[in-house]
């Protein structure tokens, strides 16, 4: 066929991708594509080739008068260093050479985060999709797969899965580039078992080196390598000798691997003085408490609640016959061992985003029993092709719909309650009385796991029941060192939660111990404010302009000036001259907005 039916799939879910960048424009909005997690994938390229400063060392990073920023973690020591690995950064860096020349001789901010960086970071995912495709259509058509099959399954993954939200909506985050690094791993995986070249085995150590650098966890698909076309004892005993004859080849796959992670090695030692460091700080596993079943199932973030397409790949599994059965062993461990190490992590539904996100790049292995189910049920009675196909359009038209969903906060981002789901279902504008149905997370809860402790139950600390009457037009500004609440817009507290890395949000329903803080009034309506474990409250206009509590000293990024806009209610200015404002996703406070609106304004509650 001179145009294959799977060359046309490929391009209509590239085409899908535009479509919805397109109608989003996302690369206009200051605090899009460059968002969250991307903020950390991203910071190496900035830091190093335009601000010249990896280490991160400079207060502020200013373009004319805006402002843009990283989001390093800060050791003990106070040295700033980049959460994320910088594997996502080498993918990212020939889109982002293009778009510096391109700023370099237009009139867009040479800064890093104007919008032609953001246009071809965009490019950048659609890229990677198409080349992710196109290897697992030759990984398709190598097990035989016909033409019409390796087509119908590359659009129930591409335009049926959440791999299309993360190759438009959520791009760049880093899914859709480990998608593509899979879909090359495996069909070199093949060519390896082949044939055992220098070049396979070139191609197969840089990419194993490439995928953990990205995200270290996704290391598991070492087991698909190892596995490959194990079937019983025998093939196994083979497998050992073939290993033994190729020694040489194995060890080179090795060094090649180590190679890929020098830079980072040495990023690690020029900024930490150490060679190995974790940069989560205090978030980690929970080995022994993997939320799997929520992981799968649950309406806040379940896999195959958010992508049920995929539960026609998980009985695949069991359809694989002949040539296939070897690849059953291989897939299922793969797949059994992934899914308890994504959910062991302490945030089982990884923040505020759009299902299961941390599964995508596995659906270029599962898209072989995907096809495999196609192939079985290509065999059956036309009325199950029928019924199928139904299902599957529903399932693509779902996913697309719950996309735009997801963009419009009408599918929320962390907080999906069974109620919310079904209530919201269809429609892309809120429902009334939406935020009554959410289902807080509870972060701190999580992360410390059975250390959990709440807050009320603390010894020795006295449970404080905040009295709505007492505001601050009772009692003056003046009485320093009182206790108080700050309530939000958005009716809830204002907490120091130090079960995120002591950041300040609004989105507790009751004040008890981390609600509570300390005002000290100065001259000019200046003041500031401790936390519960007196730290003193920050706005860190030399990052992202989020308020923090961990700080031990007030200096000038912990002085505000109280306004009060009317009897009820105040406002605090930055020393940016920004001013404190809620976040509408993530709830989390920012010093950043020039006016006072219904956001910036909070209820201050006298003890």
């Amino acid at each position: 066929m001179k145009f294959p039916l799977s060359t046309l799939s490929i391009a209509l879910i590239v085409l899908a991708c535009f479509i919805i960048d397109m109608t989003l424009k996302n690369w206009k909005k200051q605090e899009r594509v460059i968002e969250h997690d991307v903020h950390q994938y991203y910071a190496y390229l900035p830091a190093q080739f335009i601000f010249h400063d990896i280490k991160l060392t400079k207060s502020d990073y200013r373009y004319g008068d805006d402002l843009y920023w990283f989001w390093p973690t800060i050791t003990p020591g106070g040295k700033k260093v980049i959460k994320m690995t910088m594997g996502l950064s080498l993918m990212y860096a020939p889109f982002f050479f293009v778009a510096h020349g391109y700023a370099l001789i237009s009139d867009y901010p040479v800064n890093g985060f104007s919008e032609p960086y953001k246009v071809f970071l965009l490019l950048s995912a659609i890229f990677y999709l198409f080349v992710g495709l196109d290897f697992l259509k030759k990984i398709l058509q190598h097990y035989g797969f016909s033409d019409t099959i390796t087509a119908i399954t590359l659009l129930l993954v591409g335009l049926g899965t959440n791999l299309l939200c993360y190759s438009s909506q959520s791009a760049p985050m880093s899914h859709v580039y480990s998608f593509c690094l899979f879909s090359v791993f495996i069909y070199y995986t093949i060519r390896w078992y082949e044939l055992q070249t220098i070049k396979n085995t070139l191609v197969i150590g840089l990419l194993a080196g490439l995928i953990s650098l990205i995200r270290p966890s996704d290391a598991v698909l070492l087991i698909f390598f190892v596995l490959f076309d194990i079937g019983n004892f025998s093939d196994f005993r083979q497998r050992l000798l073939l290993y033994k004859r190729n020694f040489f080849l194995l060890l080179l796959m090795g060094l090649l691997s180590f190679l890929v992670w020098a830079p980072q090695f040495a990023y690690w030692k020029t900024v930490t003085g150490k060679l190995l460091f974790y940069s989560y700080t205090d978030e980690g596993f929970f080995w022994s408490h993997p939320k799997i079943i929520d992981g799968l199932f649950s309406f806040r973030k379940g896999w195959l609640v958010y992508t049920p397409i995929m539960s026609f790949a998980l009985i695949g599994i069991f359809l694989m016959r002949d040539a296939f059965k070897k690849l059953r062993l291989p897939i299922i461990l793969f797949f059994l061992v992934n899914i308890y190490v994504i959910f062991s992590w302490w945030c089982w539904w990884y923040g505020g985003t759009y299902g299961q996100r941390s599964l995508v790049e596995s659906y270029a292995i599962l898209a072989i029993p995907m096809a495999s189910f196609i192939k079985f049920l290509s065999e059956k009675k036309w009325i199950f092709n029928i019924l199928f196909y139904c299902v599957a359009a529903f399932f693509i038209w779902l996913n697309i719909f719950q996309t735009y969903q997801y963009e419009y906060h009408s599918l929320h981002w962390d907080g999906m309650s069974k109620k919310l789901y079904f209530k919201q279902f269809g429609r892309i504008n809120k429902i009334a009385d939406y935020d009554s149905f959410v289902d807080w997370p509870n972060y701190e809860k999580a992360k410390f796991g059975d250390k959990y402790v709440k807050p009320a139950e603390t010894k020795n600390e006295q449970k404080i029941t905040p009295d709505e009457n007492r505001t601050i037009q009772d009692n003056p500004i003046k009485t320093n060192g009182k206790l108080i609440y700050l309530k939000a817009s958005n009716n809830k507290f204002v907490c120091a939660d130090a079960g995120r890395g002591k950041i300040v949000v609004a989105d507790k329903e009751k004040a008890s111990l981390w609600e509570t803080f300390s005002l000290q009034m100065m001259e000019n309506n200046k003041c500031i404010i401790r936390s519960f474990e007196n730290k003193f409250l920050s706005a860190d206009i030399g990052s992202k302009c989020d308020v923090t509590a961990f700080r031990d000293k007030a200096q000038a990024w912990e002085i505000f000036t109280i306004e009060k806009p009317d009897s009820d209610y105040i406002a605090l200015k930055a020393a940016n001259g920004k001013y404190l404002t809620v976040d509408e996703k993530t709830l989390q406070l920012f010093a950043r907005n020039n006016t006072i609106g219904r956001q910036e304004k909070f209820k201050m509650i006298i003890k």
